[in-house]
């Protein structure tokens, strides 16, 4: 998909925030989408010049370079754009690009992979302890666009303590410019699932920092409300999340549809894809 404002918002928000991309990794090299020089003159403070330079120069090298990388590699399947490494990502990574890089950037490739267990794999095994793993990628409405579509779940689940990794963002949005973005729950804390039904193309993004050095997918992951059916739960609270939407459905039905969305709205501040308490506005 290339880096868009959302993108954009996500890899400046994550430096400011101490991410270190002095070594980052790109997932397909990377372009720039639909993003204007205004763009980058606010998100890294500078000029309209400087900002004009960085869209002519095509890929995101020299941002981000401005980001503080030093090196920065790119992973593609063939040479046709000139990555600096050429791999299939539906086979295992050779031994040298494990635990090599900072930052491992997935800007919107991994959704046309076919093996998407092994590509997520290798993505995580090429972060080094103590660096990260960002991703925009497809959330809803994009059927057609790749091979799959993701969900909070997925990703909660593979960036898993299971895993050496701990999510520290995940974030949906709608692709319009200026979109708000809401920050999402895990399910398995939430004890529910967590859906969205939505009429607009919807990036998913996350932030996970890698913690150790583990054997990736030795735990297969399971889907948490299912872990939770079976009585295989790690979260006491799941039963007690339950309650409380059970609780607030009861009062809920109550209300005429009329009153409850525009109330809804107005108290959370959120559109009515985003309703459910599953969601907070950033």
């Amino acid at each position: 998909m290339g880096v868009d404002t959302h993108a954009l918002r996500l890899l400046c928000g994550s430096r400011a925030k101490g991410l270190s991309f002095s070594s980052t990794i790109t997932i397909g090299r990377q372009g720039y989408h639909l993003l204007k020089a205004s763009d980058l003159c606010s998100a890294l403070s500078i000029t309209a010049g400087d900002a004009s330079a960085l869209l002519e120069q095509k890929f995101i090298e020299p941002l981000l370079k401005r980001l503080g990388a030093i090196r920065i590699e790119s992973l593609d399947y063939s040479a046709f754009e000139q990555a600096t490494v050429v791999h299939d990502l539906n086979e295992p990574i050779p031994e040298a690009l494990k635990a090599s890089f900072s930052c491992v950037f997935d800007g919107g490739a991994i959704e046309h992979i076919f093996n998407f267990p092994q590509a997520i794999k290798n993505c995580m095994e090429m972060v080094a302890v103590g660096g990260h793993f960002l991703g925009v990628t497809a959330a809803n409405n994009f059927m057609g666009h790749g091979f799959y579509q993701f969900s909070p779940e997925l990703y909660y689940r593979v960036f898993s303590s299971d895993n050496g990794y701990a999510v520290e963002d995940m974030l949906l949005c709608e692709t319009d410019r200026g979109a708000p973005w809401y920050r999402v729950e895990d399910p398995a804390a939430l004890g529910r699932r967590v859906e969205l039904i939505n009429n607009r193309p919807t990036y998913i993004m996350v932030v996970a920092r890698r913690l150790s050095d583990v054997g990736i997918f030795k735990i297969t992951p399971q889907q948490s409300d299912y872990m939770s059916a079976w009585g295989l739960t790690k979260n006491p609270s799941a039963s007690v999340s339950r309650r409380k939407r059970s609780a607030k459905s009861v009062v809920a039905k109550f209300l005429p549809r009329a009153i409850k969305k525009p109330l809804k709205r107005m108290i959370t501040g959120r559109s009515e894809a985003f309703q459910s308490d599953a969601y907070r506005r950033v």
